[in-house]
């Protein structure tokens, strides 16, 4: 095939949904407003690669204040192991090429091939899936997100996450999720903070954040008390005991594993407070 015939673009309104389509196809489970929550966080960070006009692939490499993301690689099955799929990869890192810290998320037969290119696997992680029953206890401690200050919500996320991401957190509390909240102490300091959104079966929560196994369990509890038996989704970093405890407790399932893989230098971060991450595709 030509080159001339394949080309590499920015991804438009409707080729995000098509990105997210593909990515529901796959069994990734979207969100189902992540195709306008996550395209907000860098518009022009999301790419489809056209074959005779028409969309076969598709990759996203998402630049935060200082650190850059890649995610939903992906290739129609009919057209894998054709060079489509390596010319979107090298599409994305060339993105990234001015950023000193990137990262992703790498399925298991996916890993050595990302470590060829420089990524290091830093600990793994492993997709739960659950129906939590209806609590009808809710902590006095627990708030609305959109109810505290935004910049004291950005300070908390940067010590639990390793860049900072304004316009994703906007984007993702306003737009992308059905609930945010935070758990204050009695100095109204956060002590944690959780997100969920309808996906495409059930919900996501992510992130879920938290300084005590406890406030983790009464936020997952308030995420999901509006709902009749909530079919849950999360992403736990397996290094984190207390989070695969209380996903045992919660009676879920682990359904596979993936990898957060880094290339450059990355900040450290406490995984001891993150119950769960908050996108594999966005970081």
């Amino acid at each position: 095939m030509a080159d001339s015939d394949y080309q590499i673009v920015v991804a438009s309104a409707d080729h995000v949904k098509w990105i997210i389509k593909m990515a529901e196809n796959e069994q990734w489970n979207p969100g189902c407003n992540d195709a306008v929550t996550f395209q907000q966080a860098d518009p022009t960070g999301f790419f489809i690669g056209l074959l005779h006009g028409q969309p076969i692939g598709c990759v996203s490499a998402v630049k935060y204040e200082n650190y850059g993301h890649i995610g939903y690689y992906i290739v129609a099955k009919e057209h894998r192991g054709k060079g489509y799929g390596l010319k979107l990869f090298q599409h994305a890192m060339n993105y990234l090429k001015d950023y000193n810290s990137t990262g992703l998320d790498g399925v298991v037969d996916q890993q050595q091939n990302y470590m060829k290119c420089g990524f290091n696997s830093v600990h793994t992680n492993m997709r739960y899936v659950g129906v939590i029953p209806k609590s009808e206890i809710i902590s006095d401690n627990i708030v609305e997100a959109k109810s505290i200050s935004f910049e004291k919500l950005m300070e908390y996320d940067k010590s639990h996450w390793v860049g900072v991401r304004k316009h994703f957190m906007s984007s993702l509390i306003n737009v992308g999720t059905n609930r945010s909240l935070v758990y204050l102490d009695t100095d109204k300091n956060i002590q944690g903070f959780g997100a969920i959104r309808k996906s495409c079966d059930g919900y996501r929560i992510g992130p879920l954040f938290a300084e005590k196994f406890e406030i983790a369990e009464e936020l997952i509890h308030a995420l999901t008390g509006s709902f009749e038996d909530c079919k849950v989704i999360i992403d736990v970093p397996i290094p984190n005991d207390n989070a695969i405890k209380l996903a045992k407790k919660l009676n879920m399932v682990g359904i596979f594993e993936t990898a957060r893989m880094y290339r450059g230098e990355v900040a450290s971060v406490d995984l001891n407070t993150i119950y769960a991450l908050t996108s594999l595709e966005l970081g």
